[in-house]
């Protein structure tokens, strides 16, 4: 039942950018919000699972200059880095582990990450443990939304006493965000099933923890939606299929889901393993009719917070998902027994024609590849055209040949260890998968391919008297900007549009034979209300001193700085000051000296 449009248009959300779209590379941006999950260190077996910790950030064609923060955190140092253009850099967070791993379970942390660099990078967090890696690959903006189902595996309890149970993490990119969860099953804490509201400010992170180490209690399917944008991470440490290992990626929201997914089978089932690898499918909306490879019938028929999973028989290759609605997709792979996790894109209208990425370890690799028909000979990876070739392709069933997906292994002569490797796509755009992996010792899984082909960014209101400038993003076919106040007039066919005022606007674009738009909200930030005070008189020897209230910078009329002045004679006083958004306003007060009052005679009898 192929049934994927070739012309797609995605549900209109509510969203802003102030920088640009990068269409066509990977899932690439200029600010990552991340929380570093929490593990294990060291169980009865003595092997150290929970480090080292390491950010890998591979450039494009520009150098980038990289800060990593602690917004909610001041006594944390930002760490500043600069990756050369076509390069790779790490940067160990080992040492910083007790402030950067968020914990305990059931509290709000101010560990959360922020990541921003000054061009385009691919950014990735790696549990390098020799006993329980994986890594998590950061999607910038295509991370960051308001209403988010919570994926896990629901098969495989944690190996030790002391494994951190599945958890999922809960960062906020603004103040004063309003978060509410639904447990699938209980957290530590709270009650499955029952809502609870937390408040939390920029760069805070909630930890929520499954009860036990149960396959039973995991917390796929949970709910998760906030007034303003957040972020979710999703974690599963030591967890046991065959051999325990870490599983865990960072989640996209419930407006970047897809109807329609393919899967590639890892390497999990190899050798003396008897666990292949198993895809669970969580449902964003009620009554979801779940399809594979292209049969009539469907497989499930699934709800917003439940979930329908199968497991790879020996003899599949790759699989084709369809749905009727939005649908999450998790895959459990790994290699030789040893389990990673990742959250996979929709293959509509999105993926990439360059990529980025950096083997971690000497140890087997492989990539998995997917893209459409006619574009399986057209790649260039390290340089070369003879390392992916059409005929390390198959054709992906029930798509009826349109889908073309490889998986094929890598030595490090082909691929090096630690050095920025670059594959590219001549004709169109593709997905890529990665499995770093050894017999009996770990796995690192991740998918690196761009997960929406057009997204604006997140709300953020703006100071009054800016302009923001809308862009769409490079290398499309065509664009038309709407306002939503006459939404059938095409206010503009650039790229980018600058703005004044507030409103919503959207864009509708074309390239690759979609169609995808997306929806921008202008919303003014309150201006500051800097308060000098009434008019003052005063004696002439005595200084008066004024304050405009607490503000982030001040400019007074005679050039000075500081956060009050003292006026020592009559004279027209203004302010000018900015908060800690840029935003600005002024105040004025006039000072006059009082005249001395008339001698009086004193007449004495």
């Amino acid at each position: 039942m192929y049934k994927m449009p070739r012309f797609s248009l995605t549900n209109l959300t509510i969203i802003i950018i102030l920088f640009s779209v990068f269409k066509s590379h990977a899932q690439n941006d200029t600010e990552f919000w991340f929380a570093a999950p929490d593990n294990v260190h060291a169980p009865s077996s003595g092997n150290i699972r929970d480090e080292p910790l390491k950010f890998r950030f591979t450039s494009f064609d520009q150098n980038a200059n990289i800060t990593i923060s602690q917004p909610a955190n001041p006594t944390f140092t930002p760490i500043n880095l600069t990756v050369t253009a076509n390069n790779t850099i790490t940067q160990n967070m080992t040492n910083l582990k007790s402030i950067i791993e968020c914990q305990p379970a059931n509290n709000i942390v101010n560990y959360g990450l922020l990541i921003q660099s000054s061009s385009p990078i691919t950014a990735y967090f790696e549990n390098t443990s020799p006993s329980n890696p994986d890594i998590y690959t950061l999607k910038g903006r295509n991370a960051i939304g308001r209403s988010f189902i919570v994926p896990s595996q629901l098969d495989f309890a944690q190996e030790y006493s002391s494994s951190v149970p599945n958890s999922f993490y809960v960062i906020a990119t603004k103040d004063n965000t309003q978060v509410q969860i639904i447990p699938k099953k209980a957290i530590v804490g709270h009650n499955a099933g029952q809502q609870f509201t937390i408040t939390l400010n920029a760069g805070q992170v909630y930890v929520a923890t499954a009860i036990d180490r149960n396959a039973a209690n995991h917390l796929g399917g949970s709910q998760v939606s906030a007034n303003k944008d957040i972020a979710v991470v999703v974690n599963d440490d030591s967890a046991d299929p065959y051999a325990p290992d870490l599983m865990g990626d960072q989640t996209i929201p419930n407006n970047r889901l897809g109807e329609n997914y393919i899967v590639v089978q890892g390497n999990i089932g190899e050798g003396s393993s008897t666990t292949r690898d198993r895809v669970y499918i969580f449902g964003s909306e009620n009554n979801t009719m779940v399809y594979r490879d292209g049969n009539l019938a469907p497989v499930a028929n699934i709800h917003k917070g439940t979930s329908y999973s199968f497991e790879f028989l020996e003899s599949e290759e790759s699989t084709f998902i369809e749905s009727n609605k939005p649908i999450l997709v998790y895959h459990m792979s790994g290699f030789n027994g040893q389990p990673g996790a990742a959250v996979l894109p929709p293959i509509e209208c999105t993926g990439s024609d360059i990529i980025a990425f950096t083997r971690s370890e000497a140890d087997d690799f492989y990539l998995m590849v997917i893209t459409e028909a006619g574009n399986e000979d057209d790649f260039i990876l390290r340089g070369s055209t003879n390392l992916l070739k059409a005929s390390d392709f198959h054709n992906v069933p029930g798509t009826g040949g349109d889908w073309k997906a490889a998986k094929k292994q890598y030595t490090t002569g082909q691929i090096p260890v630690g050095v920025a490797s670059v594959i590219e796509n001549t004709s169109g755009l593709f997905h890529l998968g990665i499995i770093n992996g050894e017999t009996q010792r770990y796995c690192r899984y991740g998918f690196f391919s761009n997960f929406a082909s057009l997204n604006l960014g997140p709300d953020i209101d703006y100071c009054k008297g800016d302009t923001v400038t809308l862009d769409a993003g490079s290398d499309m076919d065509t664009y038309r900007w709407y306002d939503n106040d006459a939404p059938t007039t095409v206010i503009s066919t650039e790229q980018s549009i600058d703005i004044w005022d507030t409103g919503t606007y959207f864009c509708v674009v074309t390239y690759e034979m979609c169609m995808p738009s997306d929806t921008i909200h202008l919303g003014w930030r309150a201006d500051p209300t800097p308060d000098l005070g009434a008019d003052t008189a005063a004696c002439r020897e005595d200084v008066v001193t004024f304050s405009p209230g607490s503000y982030n910078s001040y400019l007074w009329f005679d050039g000075s700085t500081n956060a009050t002045y003292d006026s020592p004679t009559s004279e027209t006083i203004w302010v000018k000051v900015w908060d800690a958004y840029g935003c600005r306003n002024s105040d004025t007060v006039v000072r006059t000296t009082l005249a001395y009052p008339p001698p009086t005679m004193i007449y004495h009898d």
